[in-house]
């Protein structure tokens, strides 16, 4: 069986997945009739660059382009039709008037120049001949140079498409030169989609799990997640999603759950023993440093964003990242992550690579209660930020007051409202929309919320998280809602928050 990233390369636009208004916009140029002279292609690996390019070379080239009727079902217009002469001849490598260059391996003058002779000739079968230069930042100064006059006056046959991974090594000149589309990566759902439609032509069955995993680990490169789902395929139908994640090099959560519950409860003792269990495992450190440091970002951005699509979790996972995200505060996942962001760097040098990693895990429990994301960065006063969160308050009122519960009740009762909870509600999405200027995650989580209570100048909010809570009692969160809540209702409220179980 053919390796699936090949069987399922697209062969016309309709194919390509995940670079919809780059496909449209070269649809449109064909349609036209107003086809570039030169094209550069840019974007990371297996995200579809080559496969494009031969595409729009099929395209302009082919002898039933803009007939709307065809054998392909897949044809549209702009879109080659997959069954003329032309067509099958680029398909199968062996079209004379379509020349592709590795510049990685031909990065020379000489190369260019051999290139730049045949550009000078007509075309032998079709309208246009197609140049594709592939990696093209490896080119040499002076191979670059020799490319330079071809793009700025190339003959009326020839069309060049470049393309490349790294855009800050190609020259401004040959840049300013092309028609420059940046691809991009493609998104886990549609990567997830694509394979699963891959298995079903295939009459083949993968667990959902594993093919999450795969997406998540193309890192939006649909061929390498062809190529690990090609890997995976190899195990048969009774695999275990262990061996899958040994097999594609990814460690398993369930490990990297246990080393983050290590670190939080502050368990010194046993780290250790767990990185020796692992080393018995054969796990790649490195590898574990790397997937390590990615289970923090996500618990860092649930922490601030409240939003788990965007920390790219999933279900499964979900339970044990709300609790790590509830027990520790933005500054504390903020110095893991610089922590492990050393260790890594230390891993190259460390005369064994889990000698950083158990340092960094060492060090991030014993600084488990450390809040300080810079050394220099003073310690937060609490009860200063508890009274700064108190809205709009005078300080003699406050220097005359010994009980801090006198505080209190003089605080709600100089800013007691007098709207009902129906009128509150009434207005809440104003409030969400106006926050969103001003703080877009904090926005989120209100709308997440639910009014619960309004009483003496207390909008009470119910939250589903108790780490919800923990953002919304931030003392500069406390002072931007009272802010938009005055411009709203023209009161002043304090906001509270109370857990609520069971909240959708």
């Amino acid at each position: 069986m053919p390796v699936l990233y090949r069987k399922y390369r697209p062969q016309v636009f309709a194919e390509v997945v995940g670079q919809g208004p780059i496909i449209t916009t070269l649809q449109n140029q064909i349609i036209a009739g107003q086809v570039a002279h030169a094209y550069l292609f840019i974007g990371s690996r297996g995200i579809g660059k080559t496969s494009v390019a031969r595409i729009l070379a099929k395209a302009v080239n082919c002898q039933s382009v803009n007939q709307p009727i065809s054998k392909s079902a897949n044809q549209q217009l702009g879109d080659a039709c997959g069954e003329c002469e032309i067509c099958k001849a680029i398909e199968n490598n062996n079209f004379i008037d379509l020349i592709e260059i590795d510049a990685a391996s031909n990065t020379g003058v000489d190369n260019i120049r051999e290139l730049i002779d045949h550009v000078r000739f007509a075309p032998a079968k079709a309208k246009y001949k197609v140049f594709i230069i592939d990696e093209v930042h490896m080119l040499s100064k002076g191979a670059f140079n020799a490319l330079l006059k071809t793009l700025e006056e190339p003959p009326a046959h020839a069309i060049f498409i470049l393309a490349t991974t790294e855009i800050g090594k190609v020259p401004v000149t040959i840049i300013s030169r092309t028609q420059r589309f940046d691809f991009k990566r493609v998104s886990y759902e549609l990567v997830e989609k694509h394979l699963t439609y891959v298995l079903s032509k295939e009459n083949l069955v993968v667990p959902r799990e594993a093919i999450k995993l795969i997406a998540v680990n193309s890192e939006g490169g649909l061929r390498d997640a062809l190529s690990l789902l090609d890997k995976v395929l190899t195990l048969g139908n009774n695999s275990e999603i262990s061996d899958i994640l040994r097999l594609i090099g990814v460690t398993d959560i369930a490990q990297l759950e246990q080393f983050m519950e290590l670190i939080v409860q502050n368990k010194v003792s046993e780290l250790p023993k767990f990185l020796g269990s692992l080393s018995e495992q054969g796990a790649d450190f490195t590898v574990f440093n790397k997937d390590f440091l990615e289970y923090l970002r996500k618990l860092l951005v649930l922490k601030v964003s409240f939003n788990i699509a965007i920390a790219g979790l999933l279900e499964e996972q979900l339970e044990k990242a709300q609790k790590f995200a509830e027990l520790l505060s933005e500054a504390q996942l903020i110095n893991y992550i610089r922590l492990f962001l050393r260790s890594l760097k230390e891993q190259a040098i460390a005369p064994a690579t889990d000698l950083p990693v158990l340092l960094a895990g060492v060090e991030s429990a014993l600084k488990k209660n450390d809040t300080k994301i810079y050394p220099d960065q003073p310690k937060s006063n609490l009860k200063e930020f508890q009274v700064l969160s108190k809205p709009v308050v005078s300080v003699s009122l406050i220097e005359r007051t010994t009980d801090l519960s006198k505080i209190d009740v003089t605080l709600e009762k100089q800013i007691e409202g007098n709207l009902s909870k129906a009128e509150i509600e009434s207005k809440w999405p104003i409030v969400c929309e106006k926050l969103k200027n001003i703080n877009g995650p904090l926005a989120n989580l209100l709308r997440l919320c639910v009014v619960d209570r309004v009483s003496l100048g207390k909008i009470t909010i119910g939250v589903k998280y108790k780490f919800h809570k923990q953002n919304l009692d931030n003392a500069k969160n406390q002072e931007v809602i009272s802010k938009v809540l005055f411009e709203v209702y023209g009161q002043n409220f304090a906001i509270r928050s109370d857990v609520i179980m069971g909240l959708e």
